[in-house]
């Protein structure tokens, strides 16, 4: 919530602290948790390299431990981060994987994390034209699990 407020600093404490505590605890969940929304945070703080690295660790921790809602999560966020780089096709297809795997899983969007979706996929709507965006967001939403995870990591082709 305070990420979604825009209590930065409030959060980066609580953040810092839930991660000390998983890894006191040795409890992958949580770490995983924190490292994803650790990384969410930095994107929103405009530090985008911490952010990748973050994200990266988390996406991988979400596949070990089987977190499909992390790995939307880790998609989402990994698409804006490729918009804000000037990859607007990467942008559609990432979040593409996320809409299709949380579909897939019966699961939405965070409630504070619906608006900035829909603002990021009508930014790059804008920016690829509404056929091309449909074209690939729609690829992406066909993406497993797995392909998805490779997209995200540049393994595979441009759609």
């Amino acid at each position: 919530m305070e990420t979604a407020l825009g209590c930065h600093d409030d959060a980066l404490r609580h953040l810092t602290e839930m991660r000390d505590l998983a890894e006191r605890f040795d409890n992958a969940r949580l770490i995983t948790a924190s490292r994803v929304q650790l990384g969410i945070l930095a994107m929103m703080r405009g530090r985008a390299n911490e952010a990748r690295a973050l994200l990266d660790e988390g996406l991988d921790l979400s596949v070990a431990t089987h977190s499909i809602r992390n790995v939307t999560l880790c998609l989402a966020a990994l698409a804006e981060l490729a918009f804000a780089d000037g990859d607007p096709e990467q942008a559609a297809l990432l979040a593409g994987a996320a809409e299709g795997l949380r579909r897939r899983a019966g699961l939405r969007a965070w409630p504070t994390a619906r608006r900035g979706q829909a603002e990021l996929a009508a930014e790059v709507r804008r920016a690829l034209g509404p056929d091309r965006f449909e074209e690939v967001f729609a690829a992406g939403t066909r993406l497993t699990r797995r392909e998805a995870v490779a997209a995200a990591r540049g393994q595979r082709g441009r759609e």
